[in-house]
């Protein structure tokens, strides 16, 4: 595990290890989260679309409420034949 230090401004230098390792070079994005007790950060990689830009993408694919039905009734019916067999 490699440490780093916050500065008095809040500041935190990533070891060059790490920048090297996800190739982190000036100017690049990442985001930043926090998970419980831990911050998460990321590299933000360009051409990955924000998942709110990909509403209808798969519109005239299928439908997820019959399929997970049609799955559910399925696992339903294996179920029923096990306990059957007892």
């Amino acid at each position: 595990m490699t440490k780093a230090t916050i500065s008095a401004k809040g500041q935190v230098s990533i070891p060059k290890t790490i920048r090297e390792r996800l190739n982190l070079k000036p100017g690049t994005q990442v985001v930043i989260d926090v998970q419980g007790e831990k911050v998460v950060m990321k590299r933000l990689v360009s051409g990955f679309p924000d998942w709110r830009t990909m509403r209808g993408m798969f519109r005239g694919v299928g439908d997820l409420h019959d399929d997970l039905e049609k799955d559910r009734a399925a696992e339903l019916a294996r179920d029923d034949a096990r306990l059957k067999s007892f």
